[in-house]
Parts: C-alpha cells; structure tokens; sequence
C-alpha cells in the first residue's frame, strides 16, 4: 500500500498467532497474496538470529553474549514477492539457510530469552511502519502489532500439527517419521510455553478472530480473514 506508514501502516496490519505448524504460513502467505501485502514470518527473523549465533559460536544459555549478538546484527526483511520474505543479515540473503534441523533444534533455545524477543519485537514493529504486512508468528496480536484492526489465532492440535511438519521434511527430503516430529512438535510447544507468550486460544489477544484448523481448508479459512480484514479496512 504505497505511502501508508507509521501508526496507519501498523493498524492496517493482519496479526496472525498461534502454536507452530498451525497453519500461520499458510494462510498468511493466500492472504499476502489475495491483499497485496507483504508476508512477515518472524520466525525466519529468530532462525537469522539462531543461525548467527551458530555461526559465531555463542552458546545458547550464555542470555547476555546471545542478546548482545543479536541487539548488534544488521537485520533487516525484504519481500521480492509479497508471499516471499527474505531475511538479510549484513546485505546478504540467509532464507535458504534457515531450514535446516540444527537451527530447528537451536530456535526456540534462542526465542524464548525475554531480552532477544523485545529486541526482534522492536525491529518487527520498524519494519510493520514502513508499510503494513501479514505478519504471522508468536505474540503478534498481544505484543508486536496491539493497534492491528484485524488479529488471527490459528489452533490445530498436536497430532495434525505434527503430520503437516512431517510432510514439509519429507518435502525437504528429510527422512523424519511421524513419530519423531510429533515428539519434537510437542517438545517445541514446551519450550514456547514460558508463561508470557500466545500458544492458546485462551491466550489469544482480545477480538481476535479464533480458528481451529483441524478440520477447515485452507479456503474457508482464508475467506474468513479477508472477510473480517475488509470489514475492520473497508477503504481497502
């Protein structure tokens, strides 16, 4: 939306909460492309930072040295595509490194230290000025994007979440079983589960639209977005 910045720009954002392998990116990437805007998957911001502090040799539970590495690196999202975000660290492009296991098994070790969010949360909300976006991730609605007229809270359970992960390693040529990703599906929504962050419906921000994916296309819940998107944006 050319030259909407600032306070209207974060109002006229989409906020999309809930727990991983919900269907965040899913959705949000048909409603980036169905609205034009861009689709911010903040995961892929810590997974830039995870990966810096892989490569910089900072040990996960040192919080001080991993906050100051990643309150130092020149991070920044681009979008060639609205469906496509691309995360740079210092001008170069690291998404296709972002997918691998190990920063899967690191991430949440780098996300759930209090100071790292607010430091992301802060560049988040820069970025969401500079013109309004799908941002999709964790406290969205309750944290990064509160003025947002238009807050998502997908749920699914552990099994379904579990079974979509399966098929994008498979995808990746992974050789993942079920019953290994379930594990580390659960054991990802233990270690996201500090207390202070949007993983339940119960912990959805206030007039969030709430949707339980189990058993909706992806269709349906997509027109259910743009649905409440317009009427909260009617000059869009």
């Amino acid at each position: 939306m050319p030259g909407i910045t600032g306070a209207e720009s974060l109002a006229r954002c989409i906020a999309i909460d809930g727990p991983t392998a919900s269907g965040k990116s899913a959705v949000g990437r048909a409603l980036a492309e169905a609205l034009r805007l861009g689709f911010f998957d903040t995961g892929l911001m810590y997974r830039a930072c995870t990966l810096a502090v892989m490569r910089a040799g900072t040990p996960t539970d040192d919080e001080p040295a991993v906050t100051a590495l990643v309150r130092s690196l020149p991070l920044d999202m681009r979008w060639p595509e609205p469906t496509e975000p691309h995360v740079y660290l210092d001008e170069v492009d690291v998404t296709p490194l972002l997918r691998t296991p190990e920063i899967e098994r690191a991430v949440s070790l780098v996300s759930r230290i209090e100071d790292v969010r607010a430091e992301l949360v802060r560049r988040q909300r820069a970025i969401a000025e500079r013109e309004p976006v799908v941002m999709a991730g964790r406290d969205i609605g309750t944290r990064v994007l509160v003025e947002a007229r238009t807050k998502i809270f997908l749920d699914a359970s552990s099994e379904v979440r579990a079974r979509r992960r399966l098929g994008e390693e498979l995808d990746s040529g992974r050789t993942s079983t079920f019953d290994e990703v379930l594990t580390a599906t659960r054991r990802r929504d233990e270690l996201d589960d500090t207390g202070h962050r949007a993983l339940r419906p119960d912990q959805a921000a206030s007039g969030s639209l709430v949707i339980d994916t189990d058993a909706i296309g992806i269709d349906e819940v997509v027109a259910r977005c743009i649905e409440v998107y317009r009427r909260a944006n009617p000059a869009t």
